[in-house]
This record gives C-alpha cells, sequence and structure tokens, in this order.
C-alpha cells in the first residue's frame, strides 16, 4: 500500500471515528480500538486527529474520553452534514458536552451501545436508515436498524427520564435498548413503563402490534449475576427483575460471540431451527405451548438458556429446584455465571460458540 492509499484509508477511517465520537457526545478511551480494528493504527489515528484539532482528549474524575474539538465539528458539518446536524448543532446534549461526571458516563453508556451495533454491521446514521416509528423501519431485513436516545425520546416529557438508550430493530421485532454498564441501573419502574408505552403507542400509530421486549446490556457476564441477585437495594431504586416488559435479554458487551446470542433472539425462524437442531440430542421432546424446559434427557429436565431471557433464567431456577435437578444448555461464556447461579448440582451443557457460528452460516447458504 503506497503513501496515498495509505492517508486516503486513514482519512475514511478517521472520519468514521469522528462521526462515532459525533453521535456520542463523548467516547469512553477503550472503544476507538473496537471501531478502528487495530491498537497501532489507532494511536497513529487519534494522534494525527489530535493534531488537527479534530479531537480532543478529556480527562477528569478518573475518566477518560475524547470529545470533538471545533475543527472536528466543523469538518463533520461540512462533509456530513445530513447526518451530523441533529447531533452538533441546537441544544442536543451532544452538541453541548457536560463536564459533570454523571452526565459524561450517560453519554459513555449511549457510547457503549452505538459502537457495539456498529461494529456488528447495524444501521446507525440517519441518511442510511429509515424514520423511527414508520412502516420501513420495521420490515424484515437482514440489517438491524439502532435508533438512539435523542431520536427514541423525541424531546418528550414523559420519557425524558427514561433510563433507555435507544431502540434496537431487526426482523420485525423491536427492543428497547439499556445499558447497565458494570453495575445494578438505577430504576424507577413508574418512568420505565412510561417509556414501554410511550414505544407502544408509537409502533401502533404505524400499525404495528409490539410484544414488549427489552435489551440489558452490561460490560461482562459479572452484570448478568448482579442482575439475577438484585432485591432492588436499600431504596428500591436499583433495577430487579420486574414486569414492565414482557422479556428482558442480557447481552454481555465485553464478549464478541454474544452477538450470536442475539441473532438468534432477534431471529425467530432461525432460533426455532436452531431449537429444533438441539432437540435431537433429548429422549422426548415437551410440546406444551408455553413448556419451561425443552424435554427430557436420561430422565432429567433440559433447559435451553442460551437465550439469556432474565424472567426465564428465574423460572428455570425454581423448576429446578422443584424438580431437584436438572440440565441447562448454554453457550461456552455463559458457562461460569449460569453454574454459581444455578448451583453446582445442576448440569451444564455448554455450547462451543465457534462451532454454533459455523452451524448458523450454513442454514444461510
Amino acid at each position: 500500500m503506497d503513501r496515498v492509499e495509505l492517508l486516503e484509508r486513514k482519512e475514511k477511517k478517521g472520519d468514521i471515528l469522528l462521526k462515532m465520537v459525533a453521535i456520542s457526545g463523548e467516547m469512553p478511551a477503550n472503544l476507538p480500538e473496537k471501531i478502528v480494528g487495530s491498537k497501532s493504527y489507532t494511536a497513529s489515528l487519534i494522534t494525527a486527529l489530535k493534531k488537527k484539532g479534530y479531537l480532543l482528549l478529556r480527562y477528569r474524575d478518573g475518566v477518560r474520553g475524547y470529545v470533538l474539538g471545533k475543527k472536528g465539528k466543523e469538518h463533520l458539518l461540512e462533509y456530513y452534514h445530513q447526518d451530523m446536524e441533529s447531533y452538533l448543532t441546537g441544544a442536543s446534549e451532544t452538541n453541548h458536552v457536560k463536564s459533570e461526571l454523571e452526565k459524561r458516563l450517560r453519554l459513555h453508556r449511549m457510547s457503549q451501545i452505538w459502537t457495539y451495533f456498529f461494529i456488528h454491521g447495524n444501521l446507525i446514521f440517519p441518511t442510511e436508515k429509515p424514520s423511527i416509528f414508520t412502516q420501513n423501519c420495521y420490515r424484515a431485513t437482514s440489517m438491524g436498524t439502532y435508533y438512539g436516545s435523542q431520536e427514541l425520546k423525541q424531546r418528550a416529557d414523559q420519557v425524558k427520564g427514561s433510563r433507555a438508550c435507544g431502540l434496537y430493530i431487526k426482523n420485525e421485532q423491536a427492543f428497547v435498548i439499556y445499558n447497565s454498564m458494570g453495575n445494578l441501573m438505577k430504576w424507577s419502574k413508574k418512568m420505565e413503563i412510561a417509556m414501554r408505552c410511550w414505544v407502544e403507542r408509537n409502533l401502533l400509530k404505524a400499525g404495528i402490534a409490539w410484544e414488549g421486549k427489552a435489551i440489558f446490556f452490561g460490560e461482562s457476564m459479572e452484570v448478568l449475576e448482579k442482575i439475577l441477585l438484585s432485591n432492588g437495594g436499600i431504596k428500591q431504586d436499583l433495577f430487579q427483575i420486574d414486569d414492565v416488559y414482557e422479556q428482558y435479554y442480557f447481552v454481555p458487551e465485553d464478549c464478541e460471540e454474544s452477538y450470536i446470542q442475539m441473532n438468534l433472539f432477534v431471529d425467530r425462524k432461525k432460533n426455532d431451527i436452531f431449537s429444533a437442531f438441539l432437540e435431537n440430542m433429548l429422549d422426548e421432546v415437551e410440546r406444551n405451548e408455553f413448556p419451561i424446559y425443552a424435554g427430557i434427557k436420561n430422565g432429567i429436565p433440559v433447559y435451553f438458556v442460551y437465550e439469556l431471557e432474565l424472567r426465564k433464567l428465574q423460572m428455570v431456577k425454581r423448576d429446578m429446584e422443584r424438580h431437584g435437578k436438572g440440565i441447562a444448555v448454554c453457550f461456552d461464556y455463559q458457562q461460569e455465571v449460569l453454574q454459581v447461579y444455578y448451583g453446582k448440582e445442576v448440569e451444564l451443557m455448554v455450547l462451543d460458540c465457534e462451532k454454533v457460528k459455523q452451524y448458523l452460516l450454513s442454514m444461510e447458504e
């Protein structure tokens, strides 16, 4: 690769990184590498962007993050005006980035979600996706679409206090997105009911019946353990599994393989085929309409828990305790936390993520 090609490539990667910082407001310092893809290349790219006055490092209260410099904003508004206008003009929180730690961490929480969906090939920028709450945004597509907090809440007073980060739509399914980061999230049940109603009502206006689903991201599988054991805290202001949504799925943000899990629960057809494949190992398949366990193997109930749906994880634990035994089927990265949660007496049947990935790819051929 000659110097010109290298510069062109760096410019393109640089613009992508700047656009991601713009929609984030402030981006955690560890995320650029995930977007750019190489540690050394990321370091040289950031140095170049800082030198041009496009990017600034903010270090305060022990937290590092990148924000746009004045020249960076001007550059993006000149070359990507349609995509960037709503984020870099007016009173939006991404245009006027506050210095208080709580407000910075809120932006970091949003940035982690933007980055997760971007690196996994979803549509995130305004010019590449349909408007939110329309029939077009809900059509079946192989590419998911993510709408951030600003697009979701539309400055509506009744939901501005919600902890929701955005709305993810794929395969005619919609999920309200939350990010717990490393700890239990502050949670007002009343406010999140308002958010659910807001989404439900707006989808209904577009003729779309919604099933009331949410995805909770956390920094690691250890956050799942905290959620499963949560009682709401002393003040009852921390998240505990409730009935605001019909289903809550947990996704560990730090685990690359978690996207396999997500690909299954956002695609009913694919998940049904995969479940049918797993049922081949059972001696007897449970055919009730809403079974807790998938079937029986060697006289022991077998539970498919790899989706990490929070209420199901709890129901499975109660059902295992009732039977005094059980086999839980999960992915390898889920094994350690689920073993602790279900107890040593419960057997785990562990699925190798790489083999599952290959199986799912073969389904698409």
